[in-house]
């Protein structure tokens, strides 16, 4: 099964956090160039939100289509779909206000984006973990056909006595 979702939403959990950083740094020292980094950074979070998302569609319908979960994990897929959705649009919200925040030179808008920060970096460690579920508890997007014996295998010896 070829499966395009996963190497998309890892930026999605990763670059949020590094945007707080950023944006922690900026509150802390006042330099801009750590408040427009934070844009650029949760603004490419929020584009890596949109191909998770169309990814995540497309590797959902495949995943219906083999019936390789159970209905218990079809439920869980269906939330993650609509919470997928959910989170691009805080990354856009969190983008946008980021963005009038630089161009306005306006501290209120730079604390909501801090704050808006933090709420996307929570909701996508809370996808993540979703997803995680999917994966590791229901075998979404395992390949079931492949089969591995390890009884032929044998360590290679380091050092013999």
């Amino acid at each position: 099964m070829n499966i395009l979702h996963p190497p998309f939403v890892h930026f999605v959990v990763a670059l949020p956090l590094i945007a707080l950083f950023s944006q922690f740094t900026y509150v802390i020292t006042k330099d801009k160039a750590y408040s427009k980094a934070a844009l650029r950074i949760i603004a490419f979070a929020f584009l890596a939100s949109f191909f998770s998302v169309i990814s995540g569609v497309s590797d959902a319908q495949k995943i219906l289509e083999n019936h390789t979960i159970i209905q218990d994990g079809i439920d869980i897929l269906n939330n993650h779909k609509i919470f997928g959705f959910i989170i691009m649009a805080i990354l856009l919200a969190t983008s946008l206000s980021k963005w009038f925040a630089v161009s306005k030179n306006s501290s209120f808008l730079e604390n909501l984006s801090l704050i808006l920060i933090i709420i996307s970096l929570a909701v996508s460690l809370y996808q993540g973990r979703s997803g995680g579920t999917l994966v590791y508890k229901y075998s979404a997007g395992i390949d079931n056909k492949v089969t591995v014996s390890y009884t032929h295998l044998t360590l290679p010896t380091i050092c013999s006595v």
